[in-house]
């Protein structure tokens, strides 16, 4: 009785089962058609009232012109248009009529007309729109006048708007009469496949339930991983084929499966753990404790010891970072290091054995000590080795552990250690980008000292100290005499160590308390807290003394020196606002230049109320060049392929009419980068160039300079990609160039620079190469169409065995990159003559071509 209850019990619940699902498929069936065809009709529906709305408008308007001219008045038009409106009954309608100015200059305004937003933005703008809210559609079109509107309208032109007309419909009544329809037809339909579901369920069930009673009793039988040994299926029969089938296949898989089992414990543990494979913020910050964290999971199902990670720092150099759960003792450390260190020099450097910097992290420094035979260590290490650094420099990753001797084990910390070898690699790399991101965004990436940027955030912050204490403080102004002639004789990588070294010694000539930053190129500035006149004085004449006895000694062996010219400024004395002190400071410098340099500019009444006529005038005119941009005038350099001796590419170049003149962008363009306006004025010479490219049907390459600030722009690729397809430039045409002075700066935001650029299509070129220190190392990170080689080299290179050495290798290193070279400078002859003979693919200098105003004309002297 009991089993024949159970039979019965389970012959009812698989029958309510079929006939749940059979309702449940009819009721989705038809809730899915009721909502399809509702969606169909109300998609149509909208669609027509969209139609409707524009023939409507247009009919309203084209006769509400015709009876205009016909002399009607408001009310007669309404009047008139009430039976177009009145015609559909079941979707309301309702026209609206707004005057523009025009009109109401001539005829007044209508008591209480204001027209809403819509309407009010169709007037401004001319353009037609459509709205939709909910099942309430509006379409605002704007009445423009036509040439017979004239005779009344006097003071309107032809296609002036008159008013705006907006046409309303609400569809909500007709839409919901007919869902209330659609909705009593399903009703009275529901029954008919209710009473189909009853009766295929219980035929169904009758068939299936002694075939699923006979399957449920052989698959009950397996309670474990064992039990698949003990079972049998193959011998039972069913009164279905498809269950015959699957029985003997689950004999199959028995088989596989003896093999193939794997501890539940050990599948929970490695999903647990990839969860923990996310990469959050709180990761990021200290990627060492994440990892201790990993540890202690380990720990959690399988006694695991160490954990250790390997980074590739530089060329020969590495970091190894060894996790130990708790304190190991002195011979298993020393053990442990060696087999790593011994598995890395075979897997990562089998050729020599590497320089390995060891640092162990201790995460439970309470735990029992961990002491291990080599016999275990050298057993028990699991790791995975990588011939090439994945992200972040990561090279290899283990773990120490007694379950990677088992099989089991050993499998699931191989698939473990793929996926950690990622996780690790990606955290440190986005640890060390946002620490140099960190770094970089306020240091000066050649001296160390705080840039441009963070200057002026801690010149405010002095300001607002010294406003709230009561106290001076005062801007020195420094920057290096003849610093151009330094670099010209001995080229830019001694001018860049020679900027290094007086630096320091700059600021070993400061008083502790005080910041010098670097400004830019060879221009530093220096904030003196609490400081008057007289003192900030002494420290600028302190510095001039010191400097006058260092010597340095330069490539060809003489020994040279140099001096600085200061200009001083005194908070609140010379001003009360950052930038005028700034300013003022800065003229002082430049003062102290035209007196013989090696002195101190101190400001007087006079040189104060000159620095602020000075701005102002040269503010003033770059802002009128904003609103006046036939000013800018493109300038188009010639570029010369070497090998047929013709013109092929052009740099663009920016100049701004004054006085009968052009001026040179050396003379405008660092106040307007202060002023924030580069970029705009970058924007009208380009567009400038693109048309002029249009109009001579010009195919070849423009090259064009990017700014610093241009990397900081979110829209400045897109925008040049718009003014590129607006004047039918393709961006293949387009090569930006930039510095590499620019590439140690902003290296972070160059690469997603470049990025985009890729992306976009344009190329990309490196200008002034081997200026800096790292020259070729830049051709590693960032992926150049052209390299801009060095003016100094090129324009020496006939009578310079060194500068001829340096481009060749520059020229050799490009060509087996499939990067084409650009030799600058080449203002003669000779200097045409040696880069072709090096190899040179392009060269660019005054013997090639000045700049001109056309591209196609002479640009020779």
């Amino acid at each position: 009785m009991k089993n024949r209850g159970e039979v019965l019990h389970r012959r009812l619940s698989l029958k309510v089962f079929l006939t749940a699902s059979l309702l449940a498929v009819s009721l989705v069936t038809f809730v899915s058609v009721f909502f399809l065809t509702t969606s169909i009709y109300q998609r149509s529906h909208v669609q027509q009232a969209r139609n409707t709305a524009k023939g409507l408008s247009t009919q309203v308007i084209d006769s509400l012109l015709q009876l205009m001219i016909n002399g009607w008045s408001r009310g007669k038009l309404l009047h008139f248009f009430k039976p177009v409106l009145d015609a559909n009954t079941d979707i309301p309608m309702r026209i609206t009529i707004l005057r523009a100015p025009v009109v109401v200059d001539l005829f007044g305004p209508v008591e209480g007309e204001q027209g809403d937003p819509g309407m009010r933005e169709v007037l401004a703008t001319g353009r037609p729109i459509l709205e939709e809210q909910g099942y309430l559609i509006r379409r605002i079109v704007p009445i423009r006048a036509r040439q017979e509107c004239l005779s009344c309208h006097s003071n309107a032109k032809p296609n002036d708007i008159f008013g705006v007309l907006k046409l309303e419909q609400d569809l909500a009544p007709a839409i919901h009469a007919h869902l209330l329809k659609l909705l009593l037809l399903f009703l009275l339909l529901s029954p008919i496949p209710i009473l189909l579901a009853v009766l295929i369920a219980y035929h169904t069930t009758s068939k299936v339930n002694r075939s699923v009673v006979l399957l449920r009793s052989n698959i009950t039988r397996v309670n474990s991983v064992r039990d698949l040994t003990n079972l049998e299926l193959g011998g039972d029969r069913t009164d279905f084929v498809e269950l015959n089938q699957i029985l003997a296949e689950v004999d199959t898989l028995v088989g596989k499966m003896k093999d193939t089992a794997v501890d539940r414990q050990l599948l929970e543990f490695e999903v647990r753990l990839l969860e923990s494979f996310l990469i959050t913020s709180e990761v990021v910050r200290d990627w060492k404790e994440h990892v201790a964290k990993l540890l202690l999971q380990f720990n959690e199902v399988m006694a695991t010891y160490a954990l250790f990670s390997i980074f590739k720092v530089g060329e020969e150099h590495y970091d190894l970072e060894i996790f130990w759960r708790s304190r190991p003792s002195e011979e298993t450390r020393r053990q442990f290091d060696r087999v790593v260190r011994k598995r890395v020099g075979e897997q990562v450097e089998p050729e020599f054995f590497p320089e390995i910097n060891t640092n162990h992290t201790i995460v439970d420094p309470t735990g029992p000590e961990i002491d291990l035979p080599i016999s275990e260590i050298e057993l028990q290490v699991k790791s995975i080795f990588l011939r090439q650094p994945k992200i972040g420099g990561i090279v290899g990753i283990g773990i120490q552990s007694g379950l990677s001797a088992e099989i089991g084990g050993s499998l699931m910390i191989e698939g473990v250690l793929t996926t950690l070898v990622n996780v690790i690699g990606s955290v440190r790399a986005i640890y060390n980008y946002s620490k140099e991101m960190e770094y970089y965004a306020t240091r000066d990436p050649l001296t160390g000292l705080f840039n441009q940027r963070m200057f002026w955030d801690l010149a405010a912050n002095e300001l607002h100290r010294a406003k709230r204490h009561g106290y001076r403080f005062a801007l020195l102004v420094l920057d290096f005499d003849n610093f151009k002639m330094v670099n010209d004789r001995f080229g830019h990588i001694f001018g860049d160590t020679f900027l290094q070294m007086f630096a320091g010694k700059i600021n070993d000539f400061l008083r502790e308390g005080d910041v010098l930053t670097r400004y830019g190129g060879d221009e530093f500035v220096a904030i003196l807290p609490e400081t008057n006149q007289e003192d900030a004085y002494v420290a600028a004449l302190r510095v001039l003394d010191s400097l006058k006895d260092i010597t340095f000694e330069a490539p060809d062996g003489s020994r040279i020196r140099n001096t600085v010219s200061i200009g001083l400024a005194v908070y609140p004395d010379h001003s009360e606002e950052l930038n005028a002190l700034f300013m003022i400071a800065d003229n002082m410098l430049y003062k102290a230049k035209r007196e013989g340099k090696n002195r101190i500019g101190v400001p007087t009444g006079d040189d104060i109320l000159q620095a602020f006529q000075a701005k102002d005038e040269q503010s003033l005119f770059l802002l009128n060049v904003l609103e006046n941009p036939d000013q800018v005038v493109p300038m188009f350099q010639p570029i010369m392929d070497i090998a047929t001796g013709t013109v092929c590419m052009y740099e663009l170049l920016m100049g701004i009419w004054h006085d009968d003149h052009i001026l040179r962008a050396s003379s405008f363009v660092e106040v307007a980068e202060k002023m924030g306006i580069i970029s705009q004025l970058d924007f009208i010479v380009i567009e400038k160039a693109f048309r002029e490219l249009r109009e001579k049907r010009y195919q070849g390459q423009l090259f064009i300079n990017l700014s610093p600030n241009s990397l900081t722009l979110d829209r400045y690729v897109e925008t040049v990609r718009e003014l590129a397809a607006r004047y039918e430039v393709e961006p293949e045409q387009i090569v930006f160039e930039v510095t590499e002075r620019e590439t140690v700066r902003n290296r972070s935001l160059l690469q997603k620079f470049a990025l985009e650029l890729c992306n976009k299509g344009f190329r990309f070129a490196i200008d002034d190469f081997g200026s800096g220190f790292s020259s070729f190392h830049y051709l590693k990170l960032f992926s150049f169409d052209y390299i801009k080689i060095e003016g100094d080299f090129v324009r020496n290179i006939s009578r310079d065995p060194q500068d001829r050495a340096f481009v060749k290798s520059i020229i050799s290193l490009a060509r087996d990159m499939n990067i084409r070279t650009v030799a600058e400078y080449v203002e003669n002859e000779d200097v045409l003559a040696a880069v072709e003979g090096l190899g040179a693919d392009y060269a660019q200098g005054y013997h090639v071509g000045r700049p001109c105003q056309e591209i196609g004309l002479p640009c020779k002297d």
